[in-house]
């Protein structure tokens, strides 16, 4: 894992894990994610291979229905190619879960924010998610890879949240030739959220980049 205070500045990785999370790594059950858009329905995907069981919410039925749908398509297609067996695509199929009832992602040790919505809309989600979650659950908020702003984004999402140490952001970057994932901490973000969203994103079969405020320097 590779770290980067808030100046820019780079921190040895392991030296700085062992202080801020390798104790706090816990396991998760099931992961719900938020947005039936290509970043969910992506991070979904490798979930999925890594044997992870994944609720998708998403606020209307249809888009949610067609990325389902072009999932499990995708599916039969590698098993037709012979990327998939048909027990491994089973597998993925009785893994995944989808819903347009926010109810059902009570039982998610960790909770993906990927929706594509307004600021407003997706602010009230997050309001009502407040009142369901388990206490002890991780959002991760995915933040745009343009947003020059996106540890204030980060802090605005953690302040509506009931459990502000739960919370911390996500966004795609560029770094040595690959596409990486940026864990973007809130100020309030405890060493147990940022080990368990490390652990996600280690998942996806990368090492996430961790952008640290100079606080935990």
């Amino acid at each position: 894992m590779e770290l980067h205070s808030g100046d820019n500045r780079s921190i040895p990785g392991m030296a700085v894990f062992s202080r801020y999370g390798t104790a706090g790594m816990e396991a998760f059950s099931r992961v719900g994610i938020m947005g039936a858009g290509a970043t969910g329905m992506g991070i979904a995907d490798s979930l999925l291979e890594s044997d992870i069981p994944v609720t998708i919410y998403e606020l209307d039925r249809e888009p949610l229905d067609l990325a389902t749908a072009a999932m499990r398509s995708t599916y039969q297609n590698a098993v037709c190619d012979g990327e998939l067996t048909v027990a491994q695509r089973d597998r993925r199929v009785a893994l995944l879960a989808a819903t347009i009832n926010l109810h059902h992602l009570k039982d998610c040790d960790v909770i993906v924010d990927a929706l594509h919505t307004s600021a407003a809309v997706r602010d009230g989600v997050l309001r009502r998610l407040n009142e369901l979650a388990k206490p002890g659950a991780v959002l991760i908020a995915c933040v745009s890879d343009a947003d020059e702003d996106a540890d204030a984004e980060v802090n605005r999402i953690a302040a509506l949240m009931r459990f502000p140490e739960n919370v911390l952001g996500m966004r795609r970057t560029n770094g040595a030739g690959s596409e990486q994932w940026e864990l973007v901490p809130a100020k309030a973000t405890s060493e147990r959220a940022l080990a368990t969203a490390t652990r996600v994103v280690q998942n996806f079969g990368m090492s996430p980049v961790v952008e640290l405020p100079p606080v935990l320097l």
